[in-house]
């Protein structure tokens, strides 16, 4: 279980997250919405131990981010994947396997031929959508507890969405994996969540709430 307590979040005099408070339970989907600029990066961020909370804590299984035990447990995809100039899918299998001992490399392998994708080509020649792809499949064979994806969807095409949903959905539910998803793609995540949340200018809203804000905005 992830136990998000009051956390805050402070760039400069900028407020990103405002004493949030949110549990995410065991072997679940969960999906986090809110518009550009909310604080859903930040969140994730923040949960994977990218960053320090300025107030509050976070705890995973009743330990401190910070502890690298803790750190172990988790799986964090960014919007942004980093990689190497002449980094192959391949070589970023072998990267993964050393931080993650459960890292399943033939399942990695097998995922990446029915992604289509060449494991020892160039990442660099990638579109977006094929290294979204290929991160998704490194993503799931790193065997961890909790798995942390911002904006999966983002660059995939419909087809290889339903793809990406149900490898998501066995991960869950075959592996007891418990996956936190922040995006703002609500009709995706309508499909796939078990429970959702909504972020709002820094803080966690009841659904009434947003649908409310949804419709004063529309």
């Amino acid at each position: 279980m992830i136990e998000i307590c009051n956390i805050t979040k402070r760039f400069g005099n900028f407020t990103c997250l405002d004493h949030v408070n949110l549990t995410i339970p065991d072997v679940s989907i969960y999906g986090l919405v809110g518009e550009n600029g909310a604080g859903k990066s930040t969140l994730l961020r923040l949960i994977s131990g990218v960053y320090r909370p300025d107030e509050g804590e976070i705890k995973i299984d009743g330990k401190e981010t910070s502890r690298v035990a803790a750190k172990k447990e988790v799986f964090y995809m960014p919007d942004r994947q980093h990689y190497e100039r002449n980094d192959t899918p391949l070589s970023i299998g072998r990267f993964y396997r050393n931080f993650y001992p459960e890292f399943a490399m033939e399942e990695y392998r097998y995922l990446l031929e029915n992604f289509s994708l060449d494991e020892n080509a160039l990442v660099d020649s990638f579109s977006k959508g094929m290294k979204k792809q290929m991160f998704i499949a490194a993503a799931i064979c790193a065997n961890t507890k909790y798995l942390l994806c911002d904006e999966v969807f983002d660059g995939l095409d419909p087809q290889i969405r339903k793809t990406v949903n149900k490898l998501l959905k066995s991960a869950a539910n075959g592996r007891k994996m418990t996956i936190l998803i922040v995006s703002h793609y609500m009709e995706e995540l309508d499909k796939i969540c078990t429970e959702k949340g909504f972020l709002h200018r820094g803080r966690i809203l009841a659904q009434e709430e947003w649908n409310r804000l949804l419709v004063e905005e529309a």
